[in-house]
């Protein structure tokens, strides 16, 4: 792997929050089974999980707050 695929690959694995020891683990461990930086990528995704529920749910009640907003405003100038 190239320094700047080993570089993507320590800031997603410094989003989940690792330390450096683990970090720099976790790419000599990769570097030492020959991974590549897809194979790599979609082994620290997989570690990600999926996104939290809750989030998306407020994310959609903010939506819809906004669009009855303007939905309500646009009626009222019309």
């Amino acid at each position: 792997m190239t320094e700047t695929e080993l570089n993507r690959l320590r800031a997603k694995l410094r989003r989940l929050d690792l330390t450096e020891a683990a970090i720099n683990s976790c790419l000599h461990k990769f570097e030492a089974d020959l991974e590549t930086y897809a194979s790599a990528s979609k082994v620290i995704d997989a570690w990600e999980g999926p996104p939290d529920p809750s989030q998306t749910v407020l994310q959609a009640l903010a939506c819809g707050l906004i669009a009855a907003v303007l939905g309500g405003w646009f009626a009222s100038v019309s």
